[in-house]
């Protein structure tokens, strides 16, 4: 079998699912034996740069040079240092790799032809509608994609005798808003210039719909007609762009296209060909209404009216139900519920499988501090959960993770996500044949919730942690480190009515240093603390595991544990004197043992060894 992966960031919230849809296609199609492993995150999502560097670490998760080849989408990844460490990344596998619509040097490129597409929608707006003043209105800046189609509107304004000076380029994202934001500062520009009547380009070329359709819609709600004020034109041939009024000129293309063809290029590879460097997918100009074309037919308004209207139902449901699963994982209070809890709303979805893998530190309440920020400390990754139709791992290592997975891969495609709070990586999750993501791809949105709900769970715990903690120190005595009389009510009465309650006999031992006043008047009170230490080691290495030995005050000390004869706290007793006179160190110790039967407090039993040690010390300053 072999074994690709995908390397991709997200745009926005949104999976690029296009390029999974188009391997898989490839896959079913020719038959071979091929495992798709995808590693994906949303690292320009947040404003958080640290929230961005725990999503870019999921590309140091995977050794590359297992894999039988590589295909990289790094179109959305905008931080310049993530992208060279990706490709230095990439390279030391020295496996093939394949680069989706960036030319990066040594990696084979597929993709569209942006250079002679956009000429061809210049060289229309030229001849046919006769503009001869354009702006593009562009991506982000540095966008390899965007760059080229930048290249090629400023190579055919050259070749027309136009000014590139005068013909400007604006750089935003790909977003309905960018045009939006596009046509507003147009506007602003022109009347900052004093027109009273805006002097319009003869075409706006923008880089994508989206952009398209929202500069549209502002100049429309100011009043603007197109085409009659300016001809528009984008990119991609998306649903809004066919729909609108007036319908956009724009580009046609199957994205899946793309990812098919990523995997021709390997598979050529594999067989031992050797393919062109570059792979351009067909592509096509559709003239329409925006530019002042008729409108091109390709439509049918009450079937998208249809989709439309399940389309809405549908994504209502789906926010309902992800409220609902937000409501439940709240609930959660344990790890282990929350992970079945999200596992089981994904395999109501259309997938085969998910699992998560954390680090077992996130169960001590571990500061976080203590988790890596770059790469993953493999050998504290634990499978947590993992479900895959019927086949289900809790708490197994991730090298059995990592078994399954590989003796079930064939023909199926793995998303591995990111789970991280800030940029402390935490582990990460796995998505099995996750096919929802081509109607849904909202992922991000459940998996944040996710995330978001570790990370309330790992400070709840912490703080628990931190609690006992110093509840600890507060009950313990510092100059012994036994319990303190504080922990008397806390914790052995507790303990003595549980042990009454199963019937158990317990002793009770009153322990007092002999002569304690005349040592610390003769010798000082550091001898006495190192005399009071020494009872206290001898009485906690005497005491049986499940029994408890606090300082009561001062030279006192009581010993608390179950017992089944009155022999077994004699010889305690005895064990412990012994002891301590091999130290030259006197000390006298009461013992009474509890009687379930006799229904009386704790409170009773210690008077009855305090009684006891009395007895005993009197007694020895007789003889």
């Amino acid at each position: 079998m072999k074994k690709v992966a995908l390397i991709s960031d997200g745009w926005k919230r949104l999976i690029v699912y296009a390029w999974v849809a188009g391997i898989k296609s490839y896959i079913e199609q020719s038959g071979e034996d091929i495992c798709l492993y995808q590693f994906n995150c949303h690292g320009n999502w947040s404003t958080d740069e640290l929230y961005n560097q725990g999503e870019y670490n999921i590309y140091n998760l995977p050794d590359l040079s297992e894999y039988d080849g590589v295909i990289l989408d790094c179109l959305n990844i905008r931080d310049d240092n993530v992208l060279k460490k990706t490709i230095e990344h990439i390279r030391a596998a020295n496996v093939p790799v394949v680069s989706i619509a960036c030319d990066i040097d040594g990696f084979y490129y597929v993709g569209i032809d942006n250079n002679s597409t956009i000429e061809k929608l210049v060289e229309h707006l030229y001849n046919e509608h006769g503009c001869r003043s354009f702006v593009y209105a562009g991506g982000p800046r540095e966008n390899f994609e965007n760059l080229q189609r930048v290249h090629a509107y400023q190579n055919a304004l050259i070749r027309y005798g136009m000014s590139v000076k005068d013909n400007p380029v604006w750089f935003g994202d790909y977003d309905f808003d960018t045009g939006v934001r596009y046509f507003k500062e147009f506007i602003k520009e022109q009347s900052d210039k004093g027109n009273k009547t805006p002097v319009f380009p003869d075409a706006f070329v923008c880089a994508n719909d989206n952009i398209a359709t929202g500069l549209c819609h502002c100049a429309q709600s100011m009043g603007y007609t197109i085409p009659d004020d300016f001809r528009v034109t984008g990119f991609d041939n998306l649903d809004k762009a066919m729909y609108f009024e007036p319908q956009i000129t724009t580009v046609s293309l199957k994205r899946e296209q793309i990812g098919a063809a990523c995997m021709t290029v390997l598979s050529d590879i594999w067989k031992g060909k050797k393919p062109s460097i570059n792979t351009f997918i067909d592509s096509e100009c559709i003239f329409t209404e925006s530019c002042g074309c008729p409108n091109s037919g390709l439509l049918d308004y009450r079937e998208y009216v249809k989709n439309d209207i399940i389309g809405s139902i549908d994504k209502l449901r789906r926010e309902e139900e992800l409220i609902k699963l937000e409501v439940k994982m709240a609930k959660c209070t344990s790890y282990e519920e929350l992970f079945a809890t999200v596992t089981r709303y994904f395999m109501g979805l259309e997938c085969d499988g998910f699992g998560i893998v954390v680090d077992r530190r996130l169960y001590d309440a571990a500061e976080e501090n203590v988790f890596p920020t770059e790469g993953y400390e493999r050998k504290q990754l634990m499978t947590a959960y993992l479900a895959d139709r019927g086949t289900e791992y809790k708490w197994v290592s991730e090298a059995v993770l990592k078994e399954h997975l590989e003796k079930n891969g064939s023909g199926r495609a793995y998303m591995f996500t990111p789970v991280h709070f800030r940029e402390r990586t935490i582990g990460y999750s796995v998505l099995i044949n996750g096919s929802f993501l081509y109607d849904n791809p909202f992922f991000y949105d459940i998996h944040n919730t996710l995330m978001r709900t570790m990370e309330n769970l790992s400070h709840k715990f912490r703080l628990e942690r931190m609690n006992r903690q110093l509840k600890e120190t507060y009950n313990r005595d510092q100059l012994t480190g036994l319990y303190n009389r504080l922990a008397y009510s806390e914790m052995i009465e507790p303990k003595f009515e549980q042990y009454c309650r199963a019937g158990r006999r317990c002793a009770v031992i009153f322990a007092d240093a002999d002569s304690f006043k005349e040592i610390n008047d003769t010798f000082g009170h550091e001898c006495g603390d190192a005399i009071l230490k020494k009872i206290a080691g001898v009485l906690l290495a005497e005491c049986p595991g499940d029994g408890y030995v606090y300082r009561f005050g001062g030279d006192e000390f009581v010993s608390f544990f179950p017992c089944d004869t009155y022999e077994d706290g004699e010889n305690f007793r005895n064990r412990a004197v012994n002891r301590l006179a091999d130290e030259n160190i006197s000390i006298s110790m009461g013992l009474a043992i509890t009687e379930p039967s006799e229904h009386r407090n704790f409170e009773y039993y210690l008077q009855e060894a305090d009684k006891n040690m009395y007895y005993i010390k009197k007694n020895k300053k007789r003889l």
